[in-house]
């Protein structure tokens, strides 16, 4: 797969295309994708995601972070475990929410021969959002493109979102997540130095350092799977402030620890693949009492880890 940063980047290629954030990639842009991804194959002709960072959500309405699902390294992984032969990573601008939809159009058509366009039956694209299905079957009747519009996919409460999908990530309700995105939620960072103290009690820890803009669960301990350097270890994470040790952090740490395992591992780059909330971060009494939660704690993420997947990509 090719990731292209920016139009004039990219080769004159004859290709079906998809447009979206797809924050997340759940299992809606999923089908999107996979749906076009065959259908090119099948007419051997190749395939192009057009996505975009920032959100544009963030930039037009001023969202704080963090805010997103998937960093666009993991966006451009999932895409390529999707089947995908090109994706176009635009950086996203005032500028660029202010064209019109055929002004758009154009920038895309002066690089690729888009043969088909594949959207989601509520898209739209452009200033105001003028850019509907219906207004871009005009422009493809002009421009020699046709709009494949594919189904929403919907769970129990109706559509698939990535805003539902935050909700769950926030409040660290993992079962329906993995669902949704047909993989667990991940958080991916450099192993950096801690203060040591799980180490001197007995537990110690790999601290991660997190891109800023990454969605973290709510305070807690949860039963996770780590990869480090291709391997996939069971573990047992907390993700909060610390506060049996009267601690003043104001941004959560995330601390790993990692079951049956003594190897250093400070400097390098690993992954959390998280599977089930334990419970709630609490201050405890004492160091001892302490201890014994951290004992229980990593025995319940083990019986957890016995009966689900293991594995960090896509599940089908």
């Amino acid at each position: 797969m090719n990731h292209i940063n920016g139009v004039n980047a990219s080769k004159n290629q004859v290709v079906y295309a998809t447009i979206g954030a797809f924050d997340g990639v759940h299992i809606g842009h999923q089908h999107l994708v996979r749906s076009m991804v065959k259908q090119a194959q099948e007419d051997s002709v190749q395939s192009l995601v057009v996505t975009f960072h920032p959100n544009p959500a963030v930039l037009l309405r001023s969202l704080p972070l963090p805010f997103y699902v998937t960093t666009p390294s993991e966006k451009q992984s999932i895409f390529h475990q999707l089947g995908v032969d090109f994706v176009l990573d635009l950086n996203f601008t005032k500028k660029m929410a202010g064209m019109d939809p055929d002004q758009f159009i154009d920038m895309l058509l002066n690089q690729y021969s888009i043969n088909q366009l594949w959207l989601g039956k509520d898209f739209a694209l452009g200033k105001k959002r003028s850019g509907n299905l219906t207004v871009l079957r005009e422009i493809g009747k002009e421009k020699g493109f046709s709009i494949i519009d594919c189904p929403h996919v919907e769970d129990a409460n109706g559509k698939i979102s990535s805003s539902e999908i935050r909700n769950w990530i926030i409040t660290g309700n993992f079962p329906p997540t993995t669902r949704a995105l047909n993989r667990y939620y991940s958080l991916e960072g450099k192993v950096i130095h801690g203060d040591a103290r799980g180490k001197k009690i007995g537990f110690p820890t790999a601290n991660l350092k997190i891109w800023e803009g990454k969605l973290l669960p709510t305070p807690g301990v949860y039963a996770t799977w780590i990869t480090i350097d291709d391997k996939i270890l069971p573990s047992v994470t907390n993700v909060g402030v610390r506060p049996t040790f009267e601690s003043t952090d104001a941004i959560p740490r995330i601390e790993a620890h990692i079951l049956d395992f003594d190897k250093d591992i400070y400097k390098k780059q690993v992954q959390l693949h998280f599977v089930e909330n334990i419970r709630i971060e609490k201050k405890f009494n004492s160091i001892n009492e302490l201890i014994d939660q951290i004992q229980r704690d990593a025995r319940r993420a083990e019986e957890f880890l016995k009966n689900v997947k293991k594995q960090t990509g896509l599940f089908t």
